[in-house]
């Protein structure tokens, strides 16, 4: 779905799986971030074919975190010329934790490469310019991305709608995650979308939904 120049958004609603939604961004390096699960990819690009983007001309894929849920889609991508990209952190993960986590939800680790990774700070595609934020808690190479032109975040797992992601996986850190949101919430946001669930547009229900989340972390340390 199209909702502004360049910005496509790919929510996934069916609640009999756990799939992430997926972002594309169009333009000179056009960019996916969040594939998601591997044996989903072709419905994402038969959704993206529908609204006139062929999945050929992705150049970028971006992964938030390494989760199955939003990663073990790149595998899709494995020996093409797009590129991958994640923290170094969650890289790191991967070989830690990720790897045996994968083994224990019964999927098999993607045959995965890295081709360069993100650093807090600008990240230029093409004439888009974001910028990266390293938000641990739910992983601990846990990205968001932000767009100032559009005053969009891609929070990837860290912030739903009245909710946050999940501490209690392998790697998870709660204190950590409290940080990472109170640092989104300084941010100028006026739409936010998220890894799961619909998007929250407007600067009030952007203020309020922090409030909310902010008030159910009061008490981690």
């Amino acid at each position: 779905m199209k909702i502004a120049e360049h910005l496509y958004i790919y929510l996934w609603g069916d609640p009999r799986e756990n799939n992430c939604n997926s972002i594309f961004i169009d333009g000179k390096t056009p960019l996916l971030i969040d594939p998601g699960h591997g044996h989903r990819v072709n419905d994402l690009f038969g959704r993206m074919r529908e609204d006139g983007v062929d999945p050929e001309r992705i150049r970028m894929i971006v992964c938030t975190h390494a989760h199955p849920d939003h990663f073990s889609g790149t595998a899709a991508f494995h020996g093409s010329h797009q590129k991958i990209a994640i923290s170094r952190e969650e890289e790191k993960y991967i070989e830690d934790i990720g790897r045996p986590m994968y083994v224990q939800q019964g999927i098999q680790m993607p045959d995965y490469r890295v081709d360069f990774y993100l650093r807090e700070g600008d990240l230029v595609v093409g004439k888009h310019e974001l910028q990266v934020l390293l938000t641990p808690g739910h992983s601990p190479g846990s990205i968001c991305i932000f767009w100032p032109r559009y005053k969009i975040l891609f929070s990837g797992d860290v912030v739903f709608a009245q909710g946050v992601g999940r501490a209690d996986l392998p790697g998870g850190n709660a204190a950590a995650l409290k940080q990472s949101v109170k640092r989104l919430s300084e941010l100028p946001v006026e739409i936010i979308v998220p890894g799961h669930g619909p998007v929250i547009q407007g600067s009030a229900q952007v203020r309020s939904n922090f409030e909310f989340v902010t008030r159910a972390l009061a008490n981690v340390r």
